[in-house]
């Protein structure tokens, strides 16, 4: 639904607040989308609030930072108070939180880092936003960081304060402790706010949880800082020293600017804590381990300490004496098994004719003489009645292989086979 708003034509909401809301709309005169900030038509009926409005809006006109959204023109329109700023598109931390969980801790450092800067150039102009908290840091796609809603900020350099409405300016889950009293309030505030965003970021949860505005007054009074780590573990150790220094009750003990903050948050990031030593074991000789690793390593080659008095050789200082290593000892190596003779193709038995025998090795005696079997008639004297075969002693000769054979027998030195006379004895008489 659309309506119009003086030059403006009011396209939808954006978002709702307790001071008033942002609606989105059209700007007629300058042709351009913008996001315009409405007031609650209560407040407009304050002369002390439309002149904080005043002063803040023209201080904030003056910001020329990049994280810090300008503000194009503001005023007063059939009684409403507006503000016409730039159109982010993009979502605010706190919703992101909601949608998505804690961030990293990357992520979360690169959001506190922006609104830093942010901070230090408000600050510089003598500003004090008073109300940093997630739904004020709106977040673009591309990851550029913007902190809105300078309409509650107060001038440093303003002598008069325009407190006396007794309006708690802020959030009180954000607020710094100095805020609940009539003290002065400076920069420093927007750090201890800036460090509970850095929780709120890191945990998922706000600093202290309380369902009263007096529990976290007197959380923000008493209570301790509480440690990101106990809440995510795997948050690093560092951010708990981060946090707790910004989130110091006295604000002399708190970083100086809103950018020293941010650069401890991105050392925290990048350093690593040093794990406590833990009590170590009695520590064990190595030598035997050592000796028996050398040991291993020379026993594939077979080289063992020599025997006692056997150095290096002066030849060579590598080289010992000691022509074998001790007490190692290699066994002799097998000696190939010979292949089997083959027996000789020369070898036959005897013809019926009486023709010696041919060539065999095996029974050639060297340097002896040899009893050759031969044919003999039955008129030749000691012919044998049953085979008709007589012994003869004969003179072994060379044969053409380099062996030694018989000649054939002659009838003057035939033996009777029966006779059995003794080898080297001459027989005068045959037996028939």
């Amino acid at each position: 639904m659309t309506w119009q708003f003086g030059p403006y034509r009011v396209d939808g909401s954006i978002a709702r607040g307790g001071m008033g809301e942002i609606l989105r709309a059209y700007d007629t005169r300058h042709d351009r989308v913008v996001a315009l900030k409405l007031l609650a038509a209560d407040l407009a009926a304050d002369e002390e609030f439309r002149d904080r409005f005043k002063r803040e809006a023209h201080a904030a006109g003056r910001l020329r930072e990049p994280h810090v959204i300008p503000i194009h023109a503001y005023g007063e329109i059939d009684g409403r108070l507006y503000l016409d700023m730039r159109l982010v598109e993009g979502s605010d931390v706190g919703s992101l939180l909601a949608a998505h969980g804690p961030m990293r801790p990357a992520d979360a450092v690169a959001i506190v880092e922006q609104v830093a800067q942010a901070l230090d150039a408000a600050h510089a102009e003598g500003l004090v936003h008073r109300d940093v908290k997630p739904s004020n840091i709106l977040v673009a796609p591309n990851g550029f960081a913007y902190l809105v809603d300078f309409g509650i900020a107060a001038s440093l350099r303003a002598s008069e304060k325009l407190t006396s409405t007794g309006y708690a300016v802020g959030t009180l889950a954000y607020m710094a402790p100095e805020r609940f009293d009539d003290g002065p309030v400076d920069h420093r505030a927007d750090v201890y706010s800036l460090a509970c965003v850095l929780y709120q970021c890191l945990t998922g949860a706000k600093p202290f949880s309380g369902e009263t505005a007096a529990s976290l007054v007197n959380a923000h009074l008493h209570q301790p800082p509480p440690l990101p780590t106990a809440v995510r573990g795997e948050v690093p150790r560092e951010f708990d020293r981060v946090v707790a220094r910004g989130m110091a009750k006295e604000p002399a003990d708190r970083y100086a600017s809103a950018g020293q903050l941010a650069r401890a948050a991105r050392q925290a990031l990048t350093s690593v804590t040093a794990v406590p030593p833990v009590a170590a074991a009695p520590r064990r000789a190595r030598w035997p381990y050592v000796l028996a690793g050398w040991g291993c390593s020379r026993w594939p080659r077979g080289r063992w300490p020599s025997r006692p008095g056997c150095g290096p050789s002066r030849g060579s200082p590598s080289r010992s004496r000691c022509r074998r290593p001790w007490p190692y000892r290699p066994r002799r190596p097998r000696r190939p098994r010979p292949p089997p003779r083959r027996r000789s193709s020369r070898w036959r038995r005897p013809n019926r004719a009486g023709t010696p025998r041919p060539c065999r090795p095996r029974r050639c005696r060297p340097g002896g003489a040899r009893r050759s079997p031969t044919r003999a008639s039955s008129a030749a004297p000691g012919a044998s009645r049953r085979s008709g075969t007589t012994w003869s002693r004969t003179t072994p000769t060379r044969t053409a292989c380099g062996s030694r054979r018989s000649p054939r027998p002659s009838a003057a030195r035939s033996w009777s086979a029966r006779t059995r006379t003794p080898r080297g004895t001459r027989s005068t008489a045959t037996r028939t």
